[in-house]
């Protein structure tokens, strides 16, 4: 498959509109409409509503367009890393981070200790946490960044690694507002009921998030009805199908604040279901060049933040 096909559709789906996409692209739209058919056809499944009055994606096209990022973000990452290589030398930090934080912590902690290194090289890998953890032991990376929580354990070796909590963030049930209603009132609401279970869209079982999420889910002291609607370990693969009003789900807060204060989304259930997380960094123990000490300083700075 062209890897324009997947240019094409998540620039698409940004501007909502085949004209605007079609001139961004520097096609007609004509040609632009025949590569997003092509799309559809490898795929097997409609991306785009052509039946809609205004432009709207399909279910499968609102999962689909932040795998497509994703996959189009690990591209241009290899291609930057191996453009790279001989050129960076020493200069070079490679990250492996979790999505949701790759976004929002991971961006204030590289501002703050390039602003004391006169270069550097940031070599970014955003992916599951399971993924940022295979790196991290197999020494493909430098640094990790990922969620933590005391309910579950992290496969993750002591005695190679050591690691400081730089952040803290709550992962919170939210939904949009209903359509038109000035008060703000929740789409979805929890616990649901047995007659009308809340429509639930969930991480995959076996990630950090649904396996937190989950656990909340048996509590013995809850009550809690749920109709588990979609699936996808990544938390803005989950935010894009909420937006779509296809159920509510657990995000991290840091990620949506800005729709938060638009009133774009909404709580989905009060604070006693919102989970706790550390956003740890994990490191080798050694600390031998004048760039890790840098970082290293940074990073206690920031942990430091967390106790005042």
């Amino acid at each position: 498959m062209d890897i324009k096909l997947l240019e094409d559709f998540v620039c698409l789906a940004n501007l909502q509109n085949f004209t605007a996409a079609a001139l961004e692209r520097h096609v007609t739209q004509s040609a632009l409409s025949r590569r997003i058919k092509a799309l559809e056809e490898w795929l097997g499944t409609t991306l785009v509503n052509r039946d809609s009055t205004s432009f709207d994606l399909t279910p499968q096209g609102v999962a689909f367009v932040a795998e497509a990022e994703v996959i189009l973000r690990r591209l241009y990452n290899a291609r930057e890393a191996v453009r790279a290589l001989g050129s960076s030398g020493e200069s070079e930090i490679r990250v492996a981070a979790q999505s949701s934080i790759a976004q929002t912590l991971f961006l204030d902690w590289t501002k703050r200790f390039e602003k004391r290194l006169d270069s550097v090289y940031v070599r970014l890998i955003s992916e599951k946490i399971t993924d940022c953890i295979e790196l991290l032991n197999q020494g493909h990376v430098d640094y990790m960044l990922c969620y933590a929580n005391e309910n579950v354990s992290l496969p993750i070796d002591e005695n190679k690694f050591s690691y400081m909590t730089i952040g803290k963030d709550t992962l919170i049930p939210v939904t949009t507002p209903l359509p038109g209603n000035n008060t703000q009132a929740a789409a979805f609401t929890l616990p649901g009921s047995p007659e009308n279970p809340t429509p639930f869209v969930a991480y995959t079982h076996d990630s950090l998030f649904g396996k937190t999420v989950d656990k909340l889910i048996q509590d013995k002291g809850r009550r809690c009805y749920l109709s588990r609607r979609y699936e996808n370990a990544f938390s803005h693969v989950l935010k894009s199908m909420v937006v779509e009003r296809l159920g509510f789900a657990w995000l991290p807060k840091s990620s949506i604040l800005s729709e938060l204060r638009d009133g774009k989304l909404c709580s989905a259930g009060d604070s006693s279901w919102d989970i706790e997380y550390d956003i740890r960094l994990y490191y080798h123990h050694s600390v031998s060049s004048a760039r890790e000490q840098v970082i290293m300083e940074t990073s206690l700075e920031m942990a430091a933040e967390l106790i005042k």
